[in-house]
């Protein structure tokens, strides 16, 4: 089997649950080696305690987890869609847990690029959150952007809606834009046609094994439709699900279109997702996480 690909999954796990479904399939890929993870966004060391939940249930306690930025570069709260307020799926871990881990998730990040880059092996960056650890880690170590690759679900191109990622923390998407580095997007043009069905979500309850039942408890709490955003962005990287285009993008961060995801002419900048086997997705996730 070819080398693995090694990758640091930065999360906001614990909002919609396709974060903790994301890390499961990375786990159960045999062609991903996840060498840790880290939080971001709106109560980062809440987040990295469910994170570590989810790694404990799948055996794989030996995977680091660091918390990182909790609020975006330019907090707004006032005008953010419900403020600080995190998701419901931290009710399924036991509240008396505090996060003790005093190391940053940007120092992480950026002591293993190095690492990484040093001994000539690749690392791959997949943020399914906002950008704010990846953003800073580029602004404090420049030397890692070229070291690493950048593979997140974020932006909106088919439509001129927000697109949650992006909004959450423009400033540093625009920074991540900007910075030269090696970038694969998978939008939600894409990822919002990929939605389990009822029967489908339904096997995770009927499993017997803890971590799909804990992963059932969170989708319930969830309380929506389950879409593949993050676990798709998983699968991309070792499959051909989806189809990806060159092309050059902006995130204006004034005004009315501030947040907005734009494509515009120019020399491209990233790759952009373009199409999805939808079923085949599904099929591929399903049995990896269930299998």
């Amino acid at each position: 089997m070819a080398d693995k690909i090694s990758i640091i999954l930065d999360t906001d796990i614990g909002d919609d649950v396709d974060d903790a479904l994301a890390l499961t399939v990375a786990l159960r890929s045999p062609e991903i080696e996840v060498v840790g993870v880290t939080t971001v966004f709106r109560d980062a060391p809440r987040r990295a305690l469910l994170a570590r939940e989810v790694l404990r249930l799948l055996g794989r306690t030996d995977i680091p987890v660091y918390a990182g930025c909790s609020q975006p570069l330019l907090p707004d709260w006032e005008n953010f869609p419900g403020g600080q307020k995190l998701g419901r799926q931290f009710e399924a871990l036991d509240a008396t847990l505090k996060w003790e881990e005093p190391r940053h998730a940007v120092d992480y990040l950026i002591q293993t690029a190095r690492e990484f880059a040093k001994r000539g092996e690749t690392l791959t960056f997949v943020p399914i959150g906002a950008l704010t650890n990846i953003a800073l880690a580029f602004h404090l170590a420049p030397d890692i952007v070229s070291a690493v690759k950048v593979r997140l679900m974020g932006g909106l191109w088919g439509r001129g809606d927000k697109e949650w990622n992006i909004w959450c923390d423009p400033e540093a998407a625009a920074m991540v834009l900007g910075s030269g580095a090696h970038l694969t997007f998978v939008s939600i043009d894409v990822t919002e046609q990929v939605v389990l069905s009822d029967e489908e979500t339904q096997r995770f309850s009927n499993s017997t094994h803890p971590a799909a039942r804990f992963l059932s408890d969170l989708i319930k709490l969830w309380g929506h439709k389950v879409t593949l955003h993050d676990p798709l962005t998983v699968l991309t990287l070792f499959s051909d699900l989806v189809t990806f285009e060159p092309m050059r993008l902006q995130v204006p961060l004034c005004g009315e279109k501030r947040a907005l995801t734009e494509r515009i002419e120019g020399v491209p900048i990233a790759l952009v997702s373009t199409h999805v086997k939808v079923e085949d997705a599904k099929e591929v996730f399903l049995e990896r996480i269930l299998g």
